[in-house]
């Protein structure tokens, strides 16, 4: 089984969300959180800690899980956590970023479980 992992990061009630580029066959040009697959050995912590600062530049501590689920053989983590630094995207994975609202991240096409993580933070007065 695969391990996969994403950071939420949240400033001013509004969600930071990435457009994934054309480098991948599933959901190209949709909107998600920062994170992707595991490299071997790796926890879900130091996978998503990897992939937060690959895709977006910035340094993200994990400190609650919002979901955990499978997905097509893999097992996926959305952590929610501080982070710290600048952003400077990973030009060959994503498009473009920006920081969202609960009511314009709905409008957008989400990839994966986003739309219902967006919903839950919703929930949870956090977006």
């Amino acid at each position: 089984m695969i391990l996969a992992a994403s950071g939420i990061i949240l400033q001013s009630n509004k969600i930071l969300l990435l457009q994934r580029s054309n480098y991948t066959d599933r959901f190209p040009g949709f909107w998600g959180c920062p994170g992707g697959r595991a490299e071997n050995g790796e926890t879900a912590e130091e996978n998503v800690i990897r992939e937060v600062k690959e895709e977006c530049n910035l340094n993200f501590s994990p400190t609650k899980i919002i979901k955990t689920g499978l997905w097509q053989e893999r097992k996926y983590y959305r952590f929610l956590g501080n982070w710290t630094g600048e952003i400077k995207i990973q030009e060959e994975e994503v498009n473009d970023y920006n920081w969202f609202t609960y009511n314009q991240a709905v409008k957008l096409q989400l990839s994966f479980d986003y739309e219902e993580i967006i919903k839950i933070l919703h929930h949870k007065k956090l977006i």
